[in-house]
């Protein structure tokens, strides 16, 4: 199902199996009866019938997938979020974050911002980030989330 244009022999960076395949999974992971979203929830948070959410779920070759649109796709991952979008993003070596609609008071964002820098340089100062990898992350999503906020500065200021 590799997509090509008509024009010059040109393959897009990213198949439409590929992101189809991921979105499927991404849909496994966080909706339906045990999961963290229901297929109702999803409805009418992201404004995508149930039915399709149930449609775009399946593997590419069972008789009941169906082609997701573009709209939905990103409905759904509005609605859920950017741990459903990180599912997503790394086909193209990208993740998402949100972006905060709060403002922090600018000597509390920085003095954790200082926090973050100075766990990852006690970390770094043996020469390897060896040991609690999982700290880390935490550290690095926290750095992320903080970049963000200043993101948004600027889109707050418009």
């Amino acid at each position: 199902m590799m997509q090509r244009s008509n024009s010059a022999g040109i393959i897009p960076n990213v198949s439409r199996t590929k992101l189809y395949e991921a979105f499927g999974n991404a849909l496994r992971l966080y909706i339906g009866r045990g999961k963290r979203h229901s297929y109702k929830d999803v409805e009418r948070g992201a404004g995508v019938s149930a039915r399709m959410i149930e449609a775009y779920r399946h593997d590419l070759d069972h008789e009941e997938w169906r082609e997701p649109k573009i709209e939905h796709i990103f409905s759904i991952a509005g609605f859920i979020g950017p741990d459903f979008t990180n599912e997503i993003l790394p086909l193209i070596g990208q993740g998402a974050f949100y972006l905060p609609e709060d403002d922090m008071p600018p000597g509390d964002f920085a003095a954790d911002l200082a926090d973050d820098n100075a766990e990852v340089t006690r970390r770094a100062k043996d020469g390897s980030f060896k040991g609690d990898e999982q700290a880390l992350k935490v550290v690095g999503r926290r750095m992320m989330s903080r970049g963000a906020a200043l993101v948004a500065l600027d889109r707050r200021a418009a």
